[in-house]
């Protein structure tokens, strides 16, 4: 099916490469009119670049309130509404807790649930006027089943946005929008897919996942363009977990 943000406006986190940029790709091939966010201004303007429609991009840091405030006025300055939000950015630190120190700590919860929180915040009122709106953020295995090594902040911060996105799901599903999250397993990244080293490892033998591959950036973005759409208008409040099997073998 094609088309299937077709009339709608999107507002993607973390575009500048990654999960980002491939669910940008993926969702102006479907019709929709972009809003792109990134700290990375090159590589945000490399993923505009690459996009058969035009984008509006935000420059910014969405660890802060200020960056959040502009980038939900962009796109209502742009196109009147917002219609679906992608929370795809983050970085990470990862370290065993008992060597993780508290700038770390902070920099982790910061760079993955602040940032979604903020963002959240500011791109909610617009939902709440429109009586719509579909609201994809990222989670993790780690916070899911836990047990990946040293992910303590990782693994808090993701479980956090599962709790999260719970809460947003019953509070505002009365407004007509809906909160959903996806929990990837170990995803690995094509080469000049990622912008940001820190990619934790080589993860689990592909063997030890019951369909024989890690996760791809490209699984990530085909989930929440389906979370983003009128196809799955009557889910709210879960956590997709996209890990081949892994979690549960």
């Amino acid at each position: 099916m094609a088309n299937r943000l077709n009339n709608k406006v999107a507002v993607i986190t973390g575009a500048a490469s990654g999960q980002g940029r491939l669910a940008a790709q993926l969702f102006d091939r479907e019709g929709a009119a972009l809003v792109l966010a990134d700290l990375d201004a090159d590589g945000l303007a490399e993923t505009a670049a690459s996009l058969t429609g035009e984008a509006v991009t935000v420059v910014g840091d969405l660890t802060q309130e200020d960056a959040n405030e502009r980038l939900a006025q962009a796109a209502l300055d742009a196109h009147g509404r917002i219609d679906a939000l992608y929370n795809a950015a983050g970085l990470v630190r990862f370290s065993m807790l008992h060597e993780t120190s508290l700038e770390d700590w902070r920099f982790v919860l910061d760079h993955e649930l602040t940032m979604v929180f903020l963002t959240c915040k500011h791109v909610l009122p617009s939902m709440m006027e429109a009586g719509r709106g579909s609201i994809v953020n990222i989670s993790s295995v780690s916070g899911y089943a836990g047990g990946s090594k040293r992910h303590p902040a990782h693994a808090a911060a993701k479980a956090a946005i599962a709790g999260l996105t719970k809460q947003m799901a019953v509070e505002y599903g009365p407004y007509g929008i809906r909160c959903n999250a996806i929990a990837p397993g170990f995803l690995v990244y094509a080469e000049g897919q990622r912008r940001i080293a820190g990619q934790s490892g080589s993860g689990p033998p592909k063997e030890a996942v019951p369909l024989g591959r890690h996760v791809a950036p490209e699984d990530t973005a085909l989930c929440a363009l389906y979370l983003a759409s009128d196809e799955s208008a009557m889910v709210n409040g879960q956590t997709i977990v996209l890990d081949g099997g892994r979690s549960i073998a």
